[in-house]
């Protein structure tokens, strides 16, 4: 069987922490509020795009 690959055994056991908004930025409260929206309407994959979102706006804004 040329070509395959035994599992590595690697298990998500964890979700990784969600990213929280940087004290005083409303940008980041921005996305948290539409993340939190999204969440009450059972919308998981907007939830996880406003985590990426999140993310990407931090890197951007808060990390020098």
């Amino acid at each position: 069987m040329a070509g395959t690959q035994k599992a590595q055994g690697y298990v998500l056991t964890d979700f990784p922490a969600e990213p929280k908004a940087a004290p005083g930025c409303s940008g980041c409260l921005g996305i948290c509020v539409s993340r939190e929206n999204a969440r009450s309407r059972g919308d998981y994959s907007a939830v996880s795009d406003a985590n990426v979102k999140l993310r990407q706006h931090q890197s951007e804004a808060h990390e020098s």
